[in-house]
Parts: C-alpha cells; sequence; structure tokens
C-alpha cells in the first residue's frame, strides 16, 4: 500500500465530500452512511446528538420521507491531517434547506468533521459538528427551490 501524501489525503476527502453532497442531492442513504465509521457521531445545528451508523440510517431515512424538499450541502474550507494519529480535520460552511409548516427554511452555518483513516487507507467521517448561524423562512413553498 502506498503512503498518502498530505495533498492525497486532501485531495481524497475533498472528493468523499463531493460524493456525499451528491448522496444527500439524490437521497440515497447507503451511500450517505457508507462514508461513516461505525461509531459515528453527530451535534446537528438544531442541537440533536446522534451516534453510529444505524442510527443515521433510521435519521435519514425519517427526515427523506418526511420533507420532499429537505436538502444540505457542506463545503470543505480548510484540511489538517494528524501523521501520527490517523485524523484529518476539516473545516467548513454548510447549507440546507427543510420545509415546516408548508414554508421553507433557508439555514447555513460552520461546521467541523473529524476523518478517520482506516487499515486499508480508506478515510471515514468519524465524527461532526454542526453550527446553525442563520435561519429564513420563506412565505411559500416551492419545489423548485435549489441551493
Amino acid at each position: 500500500m502506498s503512503r498518502l501524501t498530505n495533498l492525497d489525503y486532501k485531495h481524497y476527502i475533498r472528493l468523499t465530500r463531493q460524493n456525499y453532497n451528491y448522496a444527500i442531492l439524490i437521497r440515497n442513504i447507503e451511500a450517505i452512511c457508507s462514508y461513516f465509521t461505525s461509531d459515528y457521531h453527530v451535534v446537528t445545528g438544531r442541537g440533536v446528538q446522534s451516534h453510529g451508523v444505524d442510527e443515521q440510517r433510521h435519521r435519514w431515512t425519517a427526515m427523506f420521507r418526511a420533507d420532499p424538499i429537505m436538502l444540505y450541502r457542506r463545503r470543505t474550507r480548510k484540511l489538517r491531517f494528524s501523521e501520527q494519529s490517523k485524523h484529518a480535520e476539516e473545516l467548513g460552511s454548510w447549507a440546507g434547506k427543510y420545509s415546516l409548516n408548508q414554508k421553507i427554511n433557508l439555514v447555513a452555518g460552520l461546521y467541523s468533521a473529524k476523518w478517520q483513516r482506516q487499515a486499508g487507507g480508506l478515510w471515514l467521517i468519524q465524527s461532526e459538528v454542526f453550527t446553525t448561524i442563520k435561519t429564513t423562512c420563506c412565505e411559500n413553498y416551492v419545489n423548485s427551490y435549489s441551493l
């Protein structure tokens, strides 16, 4: 197995994040969950905490069933890597939309993700913390709005 350089891990994590965003866009729950370690932990922008891939699978399924317009996107801003611990830190911004009471809510904020390099060289997300910075409520439910 070849050793990853800083450019390799940065490229890989950025590409994985793009694929993760696409999995959310097409509502592919198995693809979304394939990017998590088994002990994945998240704190959402609304302050909800959940732990484990099975819980994430359940939460994404429930969110997609309940809300036909729900969508989130993350954008990597900075990556740092620790050779000793085989972890990487990702800092970025996120934006999303969801419906509530027939109105569209637009949200945005910042996030931090901890990535863990697996034995085979695969990078998976171990934890994420999202902070909501801005929330806007639109008047009408519109299916055609896109992020």
